[in-house]
């Protein structure tokens, strides 16, 4: 037994020292508050359910104070380098648990107004931030698709978590079927990499890489291929993009919003370290640099001119907003191929990734606030009229509109500023003067929405994708005067109204005072 012992166990990985101990607290008090709000919905459900949105809120909050208090932090590696603590992966966490926390306080209305106030939808929640948190941290290949997973497992079951709807267990399936696909490709691209070096570990890695650059083997070649495709997947970037529409489409609003902020952040940063640990821009043999940098390009490029000349298309605003996410991940994808070659870095990426999150989430809170059951209400021609019944929720969705078509003074166009110019630097003008034109593209259907809120009036709302069910109880209080009886009965919860509030104010504040942020972006990407 003690020769068993001294063999296969490291005693010095049993034990973990204060900076160690520092860096896990986020995760811990995560995990923690997750397992107590899990145990509170045990008790009768209409407590149980305020116990457990209360108890999920102060999980975030802690969660965000302490991850807060270590952006600043050096980096610190956990469980034989395993996992890291450094300034990139809390400053995501920041970006998770905000998101979370945002989708929180916009579902407790929802879930009321669709009959769907059930605990478990928080605690599945602080899961998959869990995952993410996991995720952006991991420094091996195993503890990343661990965290995928567990990202990944919990969000297919929120898609679907209206049950009686058919578009939702429809979009729930294909998300679960392609993603599963995609985890395994993932997966195998990984083992081929171990496989090819002898490890998993991304830090070890780039450091065989960096010595035998000229001499990568098939194997690795193959793998890398893999593990890229399978990010490719998760970014929704194209041809990897068609779950998106149907997936977004169907599933709850405020699902829709934590997927396409958490999820796309999630996936971006946890795609950035690995994509660094390939050895893109650091010592990567020029055969492969050349072939991975030209895949990005045609991937970037098409993903920007297909999202967003769908995107012109779409009357609904779930569709489009999925169009545009994939057009957004267009840019995002300019900002990998031009990070290792310029001043900046990722860091335009990472700030690109915080105003995509704050603007997004904010319009979809919005659009969960506005539409009726069954998501009823989300079509362009519902939002007729609504700058004269409510003005200030009219205002708000054009300040998210004009911030994601980069209209200044939004912090949308700072983003794509600081994005294009690290580009430019980096010598890929060609592509930044496409990337320019799709963007001025996506201008006419963002500011098609503000033109149809203020200048329109109003319709009768569609009733296109109802359940039956749902039908009768809808058609009665839409009849009457139109989309007028359901916008003037839109309840403004004051949970709600705090969290659409903040995404105008951090906005602007952002498009108008960006400095601080920028310099935090570039000081966790300096950790990379």
């Amino acid at each position: 037994m003690e020769n068993f012992t001294s063999s296969w166990i490291q005693t010095d990985l049993l034990s973990l020292g204060a900076s160690q101990v520092k860096g896990l607290m986020p995760y811990f008090w995560m995990i923690v508050g997750t397992l107590v709000a899990l145990m509170a919905c045990l008790f009768k459900e209409r407590l149980s359910n305020l116990l457990v949105f209360s108890l999920t809120l102060i999980t975030l909050v802690v969660g965000f104070m302490t991850s807060w208090g270590l952006v600043w932090t050096e980096s610190v590696p956990i469980f034989n380098a395993m996992m890291v603590s450094d300034s990139f992966s809390h400053l995501m966490n920041l970006v998770f648990i905000s998101a979370a926390g945002i989708t929180v306080l916009g579902s407790w209305a929802y879930l009321k107004k669709e009959g769907l106030t059930y605990p478990e939808y928080y605690v599945l929640l602080l899961f998959s931030t869990i995952g993410m948190m996991l995720m952006v941290s991991a420094q091996d290949l195993i503890v990343l698709f661990i965290a995928l997973e567990l990202m990944s497992l919990t969000v297919y079951t929120l898609v679907a978590f209206r049950r009686a709807d058919r578009r939702c267990n429809e979009a729930s399936l294909k998300y679960f079927v392609l993603g599963g696909a995609a985890s395994a490709i993932l997966l195998y691209g990984a083992a081929l990499i171990y496989g090819a070096t002898g490890s998993t570990q991304l830090p070890t890695i780039l450091s065989m890489v960096q010595i035998d650059a000229g001499q990568v083997s098939t194997v690795f070649m193959v793998g890398a291929w893999l593990v890229i495709a399978g990010f490719l997947f998760k970014v929704a970037s194209v041809p990897f993009h068609m779950w998106m529409p149907d997936v977004y489409e169907g599933a709850p609003m405020p699902i829709t919003g934590f997927m396409t902020t958490g999820l796309k952040a999630a996936s971006f940063a946890a795609f950035a370290r690995v994509f660094i640990s390939l050895g893109y821009g650091q010592g990567l043999s020029d055969y492969l640099q050349v072939h991975i940098h030209d895949l990005m390009w045609i991937c970037a490029l098409l993903t920007m001119i297909i999202g967003n000349l769908i995107a012109l298309t779409q009357t609904n605003l779930k569709r489009m907003l999925a169009y545009s996410s994939i057009a957004h991940t267009g840019y995002l994808m300019v900002g990998m191929i031009a990070g290792a070659f310029n001043d900046h870095g990722y860091s335009p990426v990472i700030f690109y990734l915080m105003t995509y999150s704050i603007m997004n989430i904010g319009a979809f809170i919005l659009l969960a606030m506005i539409s009726k059951r069954f998501d009823v209400g989300a079509n362009l021609q519902d939002f007729s009229g609504l700058a004269k019944r409510h003005p200030w929720l009219a205002f708000s969705f054009s300040v998210f509109m004009l911030s994601m078509a980069g209209i200044p003074p939004t912090a949308g166009f700072v983003a794509k500023y600081l994005l294009f110019y690290a580009a430019v630097q980096a010598g890929e003008v060609v592509l930044v003067i496409l990337s320019v034109l799709c963007s001025a593209i996506s201008v006419y259907y963002y500011l098609r929405v503000i033109l149809v809120m203020y200048m329109k009036e109003s319709i009768t709302p569609s009733m296109e994708g109802v359940p039956a069910s749902g039908l009768s109880e809808l058609s009665s209080t839409s009849s009457g005067s139109g989309v007028g009886v359901a916008l003037s009965s839109i309840r403004e919860t004051p949970f709600a109204v705090v969290a659409v509030g903040l995404m105008v104010i951090l906005t602007i504040q952002l498009g108008v005072l960006p400095q601080q942020w920028i310099e935090i972006a570039k000081q966790a990407v300096s950790s990379l």
